[in-house]
């Protein structure tokens, strides 16, 4: 069984936009090694990360990332198994999603959460919207 861990968080002040570039291509590289799917998008100083894949695996990566200096006031959203992923591959985005295949699963994502999770899908849907223009 798949599993998914969500959540928002604040990024460091001391991060620069070119750390932030750094950072998001090598998630990018690192996630689809693990085989993880998913996404990752800055927007306005915060984070947004869905992190699909086998659970072992996702829970000592978020553990990883809850110590990573780099973010703080990390929100979890979601923590519980899946049946299918919502996401085909890992992504990451700078500022605001622009690919329509991301955009497009990125709504997939949601479309199950309202389905499959109501009682927090309008937290969940209200917080993904605060990172996408496009929603």
């Amino acid at each position: 069984m798949r599993y998914t861990i969500s959540y928002v968080s604040t990024v460091s002040p001391d991060l620069s936009e070119t750390d932030i570039a750094d950072l998001m291509s090598y998630v990018k590289q690192h996630n689809n090694f693990l085989d993880i799917t998913g996404i990752l998008i800055y927007s306005d100083g915060n984070f947004l990360q869905v992190l699909e894949g086998e659970k072992e695996t996702v829970k000592i990566l978020f553990e990883r990332i809850k110590k990573d200096p780099r973010h703080y006031n990390i929100i979890k959203m979601l923590d519980k198994e899946i049946k299918d992923n919502a996401f085909s591959k890992y992504h990451s985005s700078f500022t605001v999603i622009s690919g329509h295949y991301s955009h497009t699963e990125l709504q997939q994502f949601l479309k199950k959460e309202e389905n499959y999770n109501p009682e927090h899908f309008k937290s969940i849907s209200y917080l993904t919207q605060k990172f996408m223009k496009l929603l």
